[in-house]
């Protein structure tokens, strides 16, 4: 498999969006729901990008804007793909609340010169779920999954005869955890 993944053609930059919701964040998960519910599915829902050589600044302010703890990071015209996902960018990445990657020009760089693909997690080293596997996986599979990793989002791919893969959703584990707590308070009918 390629190290790039290929990205549906309706996806757009972040900064070409309007504000957006995702659709199930308010409804809960019951731990035996099926993955599928958990997943943000960019059938639905347009992924959010971020190009690689943007400032981390404006990233995390897109992310600020939108609501997002997470961007694919993309680039343009790599071979002869258009647009392709070359790894994902979190708020924590940005903040370096994770172990941060330095700028390859010099470790004591500002801020302002440091660029989300100097960052992100390269799609090389991006933990990636299986779509058709989701169909086994219950909402608290996922969520067990993320258990004792340090991972905050989980990539859904979609992998094609011809060993391409296409982006399909993206699942974050703050969201899925807040959705299968508030199953458990909810009260009983």
């Amino acid at each position: 498999m390629d190290n790039a993944l290929v990205v549906p053609s309706r996806v757009r930059s972040a900064g070409s969006l309007i504000e957006r919701t995702v659709a199930n964040d308010d409804a809960y998960l019951e731990s035996n729901d099926s993955a599928f519910c958990a997943l943000t599915d960019f059938r639905r829902e347009y992924p959010i990008t971020v190009e690689a050589d943007s400032s981390i600044d404006e990233a995390f302010g897109d992310m600020k804007r939108l609501s997002v703890h997470a961007f694919l990071v993309t680039r343009q015209e790599v071979g002869d793909i258009e647009q392709q996902v070359v790894g994902l960018i979190t708020y924590y990445d940005i903040e370096r609340r994770r172990p941060h990657r330095y700028p390859r020009t010099a470790v004591s760089c500002e801020r302002s010169d440091i660029r989300v693909d100097d960052v992100m997690t390269p799609w090389n080293e991006l933990p990636l779920v299986q779509y058709e596997s989701l169909q086994s996986l219950t909402a608290y599979d996922l969520f067990e999954m993320f258990q004792g990793t340090g991972l905050t989002h989980l990539l859904v791919v979609e992998t094609h005869g011809d060993e391409s893969a296409l982006a399909r959703g993206l699942v974050s584990r703050a969201t899925l955890a807040k959705r299968l707590r508030r199953a458990s308070v909810a009260p009983l009918r």
